[in-house]
């Protein structure tokens, strides 16, 4: 068992032996290990020795006592003092206790009364180990588990299992920003897919992580946060502007690292508004999955090229090897929407982003988002919107 050090500093011999031999210095967990004859002995060898208790005298040679314990103190923070001296006197005793000392003896020292302060500092010494014994388990614990502790804060906090004030303070202890995201991305792995009916539990957690792990390499750019559900859904919360396209990017650099397919989405969201959102946005990436492959392949196509003034239904059908016609016609039917009027609220989705996020003119704007001409573009925006991009933009 590690033994408490302790340093005895006075300048009369006869005094420091008997304090030595007064007490059963293993009764209390303690061992001398060292004597001082003046103050700045008793300094240099407190610090070299990194004494636990100190009994000093306030009358010494070279350094008075308490200038030797302010030096001591600045060095040993936790050092536990005791004062022993042979003048009564108030002055002395008022500054020793504002230096926190933990008793004041004159002498001779009561043997009786020495063992009483000696246990009762034995004491602080022992409950101060076990509560940073605690703390570094604790510590130890949270580290080890800080994964899932962030995960399941982040899942608490979609499912409202905790309030605003609650969820600020939490995200200052994951150190991240109190205010509100700007936007949030939901992912879904796409495991409906043949190859994935070959993973387990275990390796589907683990796949799920490793996309998760290559998500957190390309998004180091922004202030974001990354969270896992089940073993389907990927989400990430941005605390800054992103490109209208970053979705589009991330499904594409997970195919071309790890050969796996996402399906993601990106919205605005509120901090009151973040538990609704994510919810919609999943039935919405649930229904996209209940999708004809056709039409799932015609929509990744249009978000690749729907900046192109010159895509077609006619170049979709094309590069899909089926009829205009029918391709119309399932979009239709899957969607609830035509041809034209998915590829404008694309446009005008990807338009309205644009008019809040950068200073590039109308026109600008319109050619971004693949449309020849302004006027065109306004005229759009304003049956979508219910205002002109200019009108928009001023409101903003």
């Amino acid at each position: 068992m590690e033994y408490w050090k302790v340093l005895i500093a006075d300048d009369e011999f006869i005094i420091r032996d008997g304090i030595m031999s007064s007490v059963d210095w293993g009764d209390f967990n303690m061992e001398v290990v060292a004597e001082a004859e003046d103050g700045e002995e008793a300094v240099n060898l407190a610090i070299r020795h990194e004494v636990d208790v100190l009994l000093i005298d306030l009358n010494m040679p070279i350094m008075n006592g308490i200038t030797a314990m302010k030096k001591i103190k600045d060095q040993l923070h936790d050092c536990r003092m005791v004062v022993i001296s042979g003048y009564d006197d108030f002055q002395y005793a008022q500054e020793a206790i504002r230096l926190q000392v933990e008793d004041y003896l004159l002498k001779p020292v009561n043997p009786n009364q020495l063992a009483n302060i000696l246990e009762a500092v034995r004491q602080q010494l022992d409950q101060k180990k076990q509560e940073e014994n605690y703390l570094q388990q604790a510590s130890s614990q949270v580290k080890r588990n800080h994964k899932q502790l962030r995960n399941r804060f982040f899942l608490d906090w979609m499912t409202e299992v905790v309030g605003e004030e609650e969820v600020k303070n939490q995200l200052k202890f994951l150190e991240l920003p109190q205010t509100e995201p700007q936007s949030l991305i939901v992912m879904k792995w796409l495991d409906g897919e043949a190859e994935h009916h070959f993973f387990s539990e275990q390796e589907r957690k683990q796949q799920l992580e490793a996309i998760q792990q290559l998500l957190g390499e390309d998004m180091k750019k922004y202030v974001h946060a990354i969270f896992l559900e089940g073993t389907h859904w990927i989400s990430i919360l941005i605390w800054e502007q992103t490109p209208a396209d970053l979705t589009l990017h991330l499904e594409e650099f997970i195919k071309e690292e790890l050969a796996q397919h996402v399906y993601a989405k990106q919205i605005e969201v509120e901090f009151s508004s973040i538990p609704a959102k994510y919810s919609e946005v999943k039935q919405e990436l649930n229904k996209y999955m209940q999708l004809s492959p056709l039409v799932k392949q015609s929509i990744q196509y249009i978000r690749k090229h729907y900046r192109d003034s010159h895509l077609t239904l006619e170049s979709i059908a094309e590069s899909l090897h089926v009829s205009t016609v029918y391709l119309s016609k399932m979009i239709k039917q899957d969607l609830g929407v035509s041809y034209v009027k998915f590829v404008t609220q694309m446009r005008l989705q990807t338009a309205k982003d644009l008019l809040r996020t950068t200073d590039l003119s109308v026109r600008e704007v319109a050619e971004l988002v693949g449309y020849d001409s302004q006027h065109y573009f306004s005229t759009a925006f304003r049956k979508s919107i219910g205002v002109t991009p200019k009108q928009y933009k001023h409101q903003l």
